[in-house]
């Protein structure tokens, strides 16, 4: 027993008062530990919870750089496939060069990006990817032009050297022609004769034979009918060869068909293709006629008109 505050108390009174108070204190301590290891586990799992979100924000900002190297891979590509072509599209191809650069360089200076950042970043991708995919449309639609501006080019080629070559035959067959009607327009006799004269008192001419007593040469000839041929004036010469061989002549020239030749004398003849017979006296100077075969060639500017040949006794 024990006497407290003037009262008598019995032990077993005390023990079963002190026993609640001990009873309480520890219900408190349980639960500030209870209190304590909550607080820490929820700090736990957020800190675990945010090194997981930086993680996959930094897993996804690797790949909005893989991605942007592959879209400046596929723009270094289409520009290199398409160098000459490129050049009228500078802006377009510089315009994504410098977003490249800026997109870069906000993921390089950003070590701690948000996911706000990098769903701007995604977006400014989406417009880089649209630009580069613009940029290579237009290139390739370009190049489709070109390449059928390119077949339009030899379709065209083909046609003007066909049209050439249709002109070229058209010419030849003119020339053809012009060389034909040219041929069948010159002069040609129909016949022709030598007569060798001597020359008697008061110039009179009788037929000679005799190569002493010859005198000069009367040449007969008469033009083929010819509808083709201009009528008036021509000039025709002639060549007399005599019988060694050489040509009779005071060096004068004229031009065949652009050849220069020798020639004996000219005459001109009024041709109106009515079959008229015609007739050249040739008295040689200084010259004694000599046995033998003399030959005669008429000329026109054009042609051979004909020939004929006398013998002397």
């Amino acid at each position: 027993m024990e006497i407290k505050n003037g009262k008598l108390i019995l032990e077993d009174e005390s023990t079963q008062d002190e026993k609640p108070k001990n009873s309480s204190k520890i219900y408190f301590f349980i639960l500030a530990i209870v209190a304590l290891l909550a607080t820490n586990a929820y700090y736990a799992i957020r800190y675990k919870n945010l090194g997981k979100q930086v993680e996959v924000l930094n897993s996804e900002k690797n790949q909005l750089e893989i991605e942007i190297d592959r879209i400046e891979a596929e723009l270094n590509r289409v520009t290199a496939e398409n160098l000459e072509l490129a050049t009228s599209f500078k802006q377009e191809h510089d315009a994504a060069r410098e977003l490249i650069t800026e997109l870069r360089s906000q993921l390089d200076e950003n070590p701690n990006i948000s996911q706000d950042d990098l769903l701007r970043t995604q977006q400014e991708i989406r417009r880089l990817r649209l630009l580069v995919e613009q940029y290579s449309n237009d290139l390739e639609d370009l190049r489709a032009e070109n390449h059928q501006l390119s077949i339009e080019k030899d379709d065209l080629q083909s046609s003007v050297n066909t049209i050439t070559e249709r002109v070229d035959e058209l010419e030849q067959e003119n020339t053809g022609l012009e060389e034909m009607v040219k041929s069948a327009s010159v002069l040609k006799v129909s016949s022709m004769s030598i007569t060798p004269q001597r020359i008697n008192d008061g110039e009179q001419s009788d037929a000679e034979t005799r190569a002493r007593r010859t005198d000069k040469f009367r040449i007969h000839f008469a033009i083929a009918n010819n509808s083709l041929a201009p009528t008036g004036e021509h000039t025709i010469y002639y060549r007399v060869t005599e019988p060694s061989g050489n040509l009779l002549t005071n060096g004068d020239l004229f031009k065949v068909n652009n050849e220069e030749i020798q020639y004996t004398q000219a005459t001109i003849i009024d041709f109106q293709n009515d079959g008229k017979q015609y007739s050249i006296e040739w008295i040689p100077k200084e010259y004694k006629f000599q046995k033998g075969t003399y030959t005669v060639i008429l000329y026109t500017t054009e042609s051979v008109l004909g020939r004929a040949s006398v013998i002397l006794k």
